[in-house]
Parts: structure tokens; sequence; C-alpha cells
């Protein structure tokens, strides 16, 4: 089952980022951090993002990975939660919900 994940208002000049780079590389992934996965979830559903209120982007879950620490290249922070969400095929959304951020996850609800 799909879920939604809020971006950190102090991650989104990194997000910027990582999505300048997933726009000029084509093959690469990224992963979400969290510290529970979620028990819906499967490989094939999208995570959606929320930023500015609304849901800004998606990707596809191509794997999840149960343990291990994440360092990322492009902004150079290490994630070090229990899960982690490996994702690819980044697409922007416009779908018209304006959406408080939240904590945590919330699974797709439209």
């Amino acid at each position: 089952m799909d879920i939604v994940v809020t971006i950190p208002k102090r991650e989104y000049k990194n997000d910027d980022l990582e999505t300048k780079y997933f726009e000029e590389n084509e093959d690469a992934i990224q992963w979400w951090s969290m510290g529970k996965l979620p028990k819906k979830i499967n490989i094939g559903d999208r995570v959606y993002f929320v930023k500015n209120n609304k849901i800004d982007s998606s990707m596809k879950l191509i794997d999840i990975e149960l343990g291990n620490h994440k360092y990322c290249e492009v902004t150079h922070v290490l994630w070090n939660k229990g899960c982690n969400l490996i994702m690819n095929d980044l697409r922007d959304e416009n779908i018209p919900l304006k959406i408080k951020g939240f904590q945590g996850y919330r699974y797709r609800w439209w």
C-alpha cells in the first residue's frame, strides 16, 4: 500500500539538491530512512512526499533494507535509522490536496 511522508523543512535544501541530481541521472536510486517499516508496504508501491503543504513528488519502492546505515553522496548526510526504503522513478505530482506536515507516515488516503 502506498505511503505518504513529510519532508522536514530543515531538509528542503537537501531535497532540492537530490531532485536536481535525479533529473540529471535517470538510473540513480534514493532512499527514505524510517525508524519502523510500515506493515502494509510492498515493493512496487509509491512513496508520496509532502513539501510546502502539498504532495510535491513520489517515487516507486524497489527494495527494503533493514538495519543498514546509508550515506548520501549528494548531501553528505549519514542516515542512521532502522529501515531504508530504496526508490527510483521520481515523479512530480499535481494532487490538489492541502496537507499539513506530520511525523512518521500515513497510508495514501485519496
